[in-house]
């Protein structure tokens, strides 16, 4: 880990298995779905999103279908160079519930007051995107919250060792959060587990979110990382911190969002 880190890690083995979504509504799961935009589409999609989509999407939240729902665009990087254009984030109380089918996009459509068919609905979707990836998270710690507009820094890490890794983030870095969070220089933090796929050769196993109310905040962070680890941890040689961290997590990639539009509170 540098010191500090390229962005202080605040923003999604497979260190869960299979067991835990039979466990009894677990709590801070969500899907991310990576999706490229169509050639071309890039100003249809945006109003599309702005429109139907985001009538579609309030209706999930208010039926509790889903919690929250968040579509974040991708800043850095950008263009062919981005595996995501954007990710669609929905975040759900309990276990997802399982895909509903095109009877209930049509319910959802005519609740929403949309007057095309559930194909007709889903047809326009893939016209304008493709599906890269949809995975199952679980927030694990959480700082603050995130609003529209807010910019995100995400932190992709290898993990060898799950159990090492979430000490290592309450030990030393939800602290240094809460007090930048406190101090207005942050709006949030948050550590998020991949669940599903799980195994030993997915390209990561653990995200951190850094939410910053602005773009200079997003890139003015890291210059108050040493001020405040010095406040909550005056007993904690930063060095020797970071040094140990490095043998908890390897950085695999991190990358700047910004949130474009959501419905209800994700936290």
């Amino acid at each position: 880990m540098n010191i500090p880190r390229s962005f202080l890690s605040v923003a999604i083995a497979a260190a869960f298995s299979a067991t835990l979504l039979a466990q009894q509504a677990p709590s801070g799961l969500h899907r991310v779905a990576c999706i490229k935009i169509q050639p071309g589409k890039s100003a249809e999609f945006s109003k599309w999103m702005a429109t139907d989509g985001h009538a579609y999407q309030q209706v999930r939240v208010d039926s509790g279908e889903v919690a929250a729902w968040m579509l974040v665009r991708s800043v850095i990087p950008e263009g062919k160079s981005a595996e995501c254009d954007y990710l669609v984030v929905s975040m759900y109380a309990g276990a997802p519930p399982k895909p509903s089918g095109l009877d209930g996009v049509a319910a959802t459509l005519k609740k929403a007051g949309l007057t095309m068919s559930a194909q007709e609905f889903l047809d326009h979707r893939d016209a304008l995107t493709e599906l890269i990836s949809n995975n199952l998270f679980q927030n694990r710690i959480s700082v603050g919250a995130m609003k529209k507009g807010d910019y995100l820094v995400v932190n992709y890490f290898k993990v060898p060792d799950m159990g090492d890794e979430i000490r290592w983030e309450k030990e030393v870095w939800q602290p240094l959060a809460e007090s930048m969070v406190q101090a207005g220089i942050l709006g949030g933090w948050s550590v998020n587990t991949q669940v599903l796929p799980g195994g030993t050769n997915i390209p990561y196993q653990s995200v951190t979110v850094d939410t910053y109310p602005s773009w200079d905040a997003a890139f003015a962070g890291r210059s108050h990382v040493t001020e405040y680890f010095h406040k909550v941890h005056p007993n904690m040689e930063m060095g020797t911190t970071m040094e140990r961290g490095s043998k908890v997590h390897t950085q695999a990639s991190v990358q700047l969002f910004t949130v474009v539009d959501m419905v209800g509170q994700l936290k």
